[in-house]
């Protein structure tokens, strides 16, 4: 009996727990069914068949086990928009390339320019020598028609010594060790006095002169013209008769000179020598009435010759403009002269006199 019990109370709870597991094997696939539809109705292919069909469709539905993987998600790839670029920066853009652009041809002068220096160098060094010193001959070899083969080239040098390079180089110096001459013109304007230091009856009262000259570097080289006033005092015998008198009398002194002069030192003090060459003109006026003189009546008048030595200092301020002090010492060569007067022995035109003045002188 009480076995038949067992029996029975085995069964039963045997039943029990087979609807039990029946019940939650049930609810576990109700479960996994609803994930599986959610899954399917977020899908854009399974939305856009359902609204294409506009029907109730059916699937078959795969339920994974539990011991399957994890379902793979779909690979997912954002990309961001370009950034558009401002009106600003596409003008700094171009701006930075034009300085590129400046800074490139910059620097291709520049090149061309050393290039080019370099050259003038070794054309003022060697000229033509240069070339024959590297004698570069090119011999190009003959390759088949089968096949191309490079050119070869054959270099041949002369073989010169230390001494030889010495020489030409020292023969290229000497030749153009002599620069171009600067040839520049002027405009001078001279104020002095003169006197005659053997003649103590003549007394120089001023000169003044102005000229023109051409300088190259150094050496000067100028015509000028001066007109000199002088005072005196001689004997005067009136023409045709033995009437004399002692007065005073003007001399008017026109002068054309040509002058060589070299300064001797560079910079802005610089000492000066020549020599000079002149023609004067001499006029002796009468200053006041008497009885056999008129003011202002010419008495007598000569034609000189006169050579002289130059010694001055020149002081130049810049490219323009220069000044400075000389004296000039000049003695008779030859003279002519017209009317009565002093005797010729006595006479101005026979004695060394010397003009000392100062000048200015304005380059062009």
């Amino acid at each position: 009996m009480n076995l038949k019990y067992s029996i029975v109370a085995a069964m039963l709870a045997n039943m029990f727990f087979a609807q039990a597991a029946f019940a939650q094997n049930q609810e576990l696939y109700a479960e996994v069914d609803s994930e599986i539809e959610q899954l399917q109705s977020n899908s854009p292919s399974a939305n856009a068949q359902s609204r294409s069909q506009g029907s109730v469709v059916t699937q078959t539905i795969v339920v994974p086990t539990q011991q399957q993987a994890v379902q793979k998600q779909p690979e997912t790839i954002i990309e961001a928009s370009p950034l558009s670029n401002s009106r600003a920066d596409s003008i700094r853009r171009g701006r930075q390339e034009e300085e590129l652009k400046t800074e490139s041809r910059i620097v291709e002068k520049l090149e061309q320019s050393r290039l080019e220096d370099e050259k003038k160098r070794a054309s003022i060094l060697f000229g033509d020598k240069f070339d024959n010193l590297q004698n570069v001959q090119q011999v190009p070899v003959q390759a088949p028609p089968s096949y191309i083969q490079p050119q070869a080239i054959v270099i041949e040098k002369n073989e010169l010594s230390r001494d030889d390079v010495r020489e030409e180089v020292r023969a290229a110096l000497d030749d153009n060790a002599i620069e171009p001459i600067n040839e520049q013109r002027y405009f001078v304007a001279t104020a002095g006095v003169g006197q005659y230091p053997d003649v103590s009856a003549i007394k120089g009262n001023y000169s003044l002169g102005a000229g023109f000259g051409n300088r190259f570097d150094y050496f000067l080289v100028e015509g000028t013209f001066t007109y000199s006033n002088y005072s005196m005092t001689g004997l005067y015998i009136q023409p045709g008769t033995l009437n004399t008198i002692y007065s005073e009398f003007d001399m008017n002194q026109y002068q054309g000179t040509i002058t060589a002069k070299y300064q001797m030192l560079g910079g802005f003090v610089r000492p000066v020598l020549g020599g000079l060459a002149s023609y004067s003109y001499r006029q002796y006026i009468a200053n006041y009435n008497s009885n056999i003189t008129r003011a202002g009546d010419e008495l007598r008048n000569s034609h000189a010759l006169d050579l002289g030595i130059l010694a001055g200092v020149d002081l130049e301020f810049n490219s323009k403009m220069s000044y400075g002090v000389e004296l000039k010492y000049l003695f008779n060569m030859s003279r002519k002269i017209s009317g009565n007067g002093i005797d010729d022995g006595s006479a101005p035109e026979a004695f060394e006199y010397y003009v000392g003045s100062v000048f200015a002188r304005m380059n062009f």
